[in-house]
C-alpha cells in the first residue's frame, strides 16, 4: 500500500524545472535516512539520496503526503 508520493525535481538544459512522481523510491544511492524528530512525521525515516537535496514536504496529493527531492541546481535556483 502506498504511504507517500515521491517527487523528484530537476533542471533542464534551458533552466526549466521538470519533475517525476513515483509511488516508491528506487535508488542504489541511499545516503541514510531522515532521523530528525524536528521534521514532519511523514519525513521521518524517509531515505536521503546522494546528489539530491531532501527529503522535503511538498504538500499532499490525493490524501497522501508528497515527499520532494531536488537536484542541487534546483535547490540553488529556488533559494535565491
Amino acid at each position: 500500500m502506498m504511504e507517500a508520493i515521491y517527487r523528484v525535481v530537476g533542471k533542464g538544459p534551458s533552466h526549466e524545472m521538470y519533475w517525476e512522481e513515483f509511488e516508491e523510491i528506487f535508488s542504489k544511492d541511499f545516503d541514510g535516512v531522515e532521523d530528525s524528530f524536528c521534521r514532519r512525521e511523514c519525513l521521518q525515516g524517509q531515505p536521503k539520496i546522494k546528489g539530491l537535496c531532501g527529503p522535503m514536504y511538498d504538500g499532499e496529493h490525493m490524501g497522501y503526503p508528497v515527499v520532494r527531492y531536488e537536484s542541487w541546481a534546483v535547490y540553488d535556483m529556488m533559494s535565491k
